[in-house]
């Protein structure tokens, strides 16, 4: 934004400044006597020339400001997303299996995510670049997980027989635009209760969509523990913290 400030400020003198140039050209041409360089007395032509000039001076400042202006109406965001849930890092989802499934992983034994504070998470979708994103929208999917459940704000995309839910999607559409260097809270998202299809395979891959960029792909990792293991991966995390 800066940058464009500085644009802003810079193309309004110049243009001044052009004006200004042009019309002292102008003028000298006219009653000061100026020549600008041609070998004749003709007043006549002298002064077409100092229009000329003028002319071509002021065409250049437009067709500047044209094309900045383009710049600034055609300017790509750069979106990304954050995940953020309770005891675990950012895009980096860890969860304990809900007690008494920390080893069933076969058919109707599916293990699940516990569901308490830690199964909540907060979306932010945040744009780096100084040019809005208009109409954005926002996928996910389950990989290797199934059974997510109804999520205020969030619309169902897919559902699978006898797995669930595996796609939500939220749409911003062209009222909920990210402004430029700048972040928006999506609605929260629950994965308590989320079976664990795949053992080792399981992640959430999220889609980044708005108006002129390619869509963005990030997958993220999901690691369920069990008891012990989650709170090995509790010290540890309370280590980085003391790190950071």
């Amino acid at each position: 934004m800066n940058l464009l400030r500085n644009y802003r400020l810079l193309t309004t003198v110049t243009t001044l400044v052009t004006v200004a140039a042009g019309t002292v050209i102008v003028l000298a041409a006219t009653l000061g006597g100026w020549k600008l360089g041609l070998h004749t007395d003709d007043r006549a032509i002298i002064v077409n020339t100092a229009l000329v000039i003028d002319t071509c001076m002021l065409t250049a400042v437009a067709a500047v400001l044209a094309l900045l202006a383009y710049r600034a109406a055609t300017g790509l965001p750069s979106l990304d997303i954050t995940v953020t849930f309770n005891f675990s890092f950012p895009n980096e989802p860890v969860f304990v299996a809900a007690s008494g499934d920390e080893d069933a992983v076969i058919g109707d034994e599916w293990r699940r995510i516990a569901s308490f504070k830690q199964s909540w998470a907060t979306v932010t979708l945040t744009n780096a670049s100084a040019y809005a994103a208009k109409n954005p929208g926002v996928r996910i999917q389950l990989e290797g997980l199934g059974g997510l459940g109804e999520h205020p704000g969030w619309d169902q995309v897919v559902f699978v027989t006898s797995v669930g839910t595996t796609q939500i999607q939220w749409d911003g559409g062209t009222d909920s635009i990210v402004h430029g260097q700048w972040s928006r809270a999506l609605p929260t998202l629950d994965l308590g209760d989320v079976r664990e299809l795949v053992p080792g395979g399981t992640a959430l891959v999220v889609t980044i969509v708005a108006d002129g960029i390619t869509p963005i792909v990030k997958r993220l990792p999901v690691r369920i523990l069990n008891d012990d293991e989650y709170s090995v991966y509790t010290e540890e995390r309370a280590r980085r913290f003391e790190l950071t």
